[in-house]
């Protein structure tokens, strides 16, 4: 029996893995603090004075998003409500995504506590925009998604060696298949996609120029791990897994300044081009 499509497991991965890089894209542009006026040079004196990794309540930052492949695109983050919660802020953030004419948003939440700010990434609308994008070539049977929510912490002091580490188990995503295959029906299958993360650091306090301007910067990096498996009941288990590798530059009283993530196969680098 010979499937329709030339390699669904490529398709279906593909979708996967592109859900996931975007969940993390998501929660690594919540970064912000509960601190109304934040210092964009941190005190200045060197001393210790916490730093705020925030975005202005009153302002729109946009990024460009461009990747080794040559496609490229655009988001907006901004602060869109505080609440007040147990006398802390609790900011909830938007991403605006436009990229290969598609658009789509995250929403996050975002808080701090103890000298520690920490990002909660709910359930992503990208897994939603999967589960749509998978409908066009396979019938999804069955649907199982762990792993949310996904909590990020970094030290608001973003001096090196300052932590970033994450809480909550892998994010895995299970799909039960049926799969055209011609004029004799259809073949079952399966995918599997796991995402976990790895704990990082500062690594370096630099500035770094974009067409928004010089900032002040914290370099952290980290990485995460992106196993996948697709099977079918006529073909061989087919198993990839790939390590990518992120670079990430925050200012205090901006927020994400640029992002960098390196795969096996691609980069894609996200660079702060305008606030207003």
């Amino acid at each position: 029996m010979k499937l329709k499509s030339q390699s669904p497991s490529i398709v279906l991965s593909r979708f996967a893995k592109s859900a996931l890089a975007l969940a993390v894209l998501a929660m690594s542009f919540a970064a912000c603090k509960d601190d109304d006026n934040p210092n964009p040079d941190g005190g200045g004196d060197g001393g210790g004075t916490e730093k705020a990794f925030i975005p202005a309540k009153d302002k729109s930052y946009t990024y460009k998003i461009t990747d080794s492949e040559g496609s490229t695109g655009d988001m907006i983050t901004k602060i869109v409500s505080t609440k007040d919660s147990a006398g802390m802020d609790v900011h909830t953030i938007s991403n605006f995504i436009r990229e290969n004419e598609e658009e789509k948003t995250f929403m996050s939440k975002a808080y701090a506590k103890g000298g520690t700010t920490t990002n909660e990434l709910p359930y992503p609308v990208a897994i939603k925009e999967m589960v749509n994008a998978i409908n066009d070539v396979a019938y999804i049977s069955e649907m199982k998604v762990t792993g949310f929510p996904q909590f990020q912490y970094l030290e608001n002091n973003g001096k090196v060696n300052s932590p970033l580490t994450f809480k909550g188990d892998p994010i895995r995503l299970l799909l039960e298949l049926e799969i055209p295959a011609g004029d004799e029906g259809s073949v079952l299958g399966k995918l599997e996609a796991r995402m976990t993360h790895k704990n990082g650091k500062a690594v370096a306090e630099e500035s770094i120029t974009t067409p928004a301007g010089e900032f002040k910067c914290t370099k952290w990096e980290y990485s995460y791990e992106v196993y996948t498996k697709f099977e079918t009941e006529v073909t061989e288990p087919e198993i990839t897994t790939e390590l990518v590798n992120v670079t990430l530059w925050t200012a205090p009283g901006v927020g994400v300044v640029k992002t960098i993530e390196k795969g096996e196969e691609s980069t894609s680098t996200t660079e702060l081009r305008k606030i207003e």
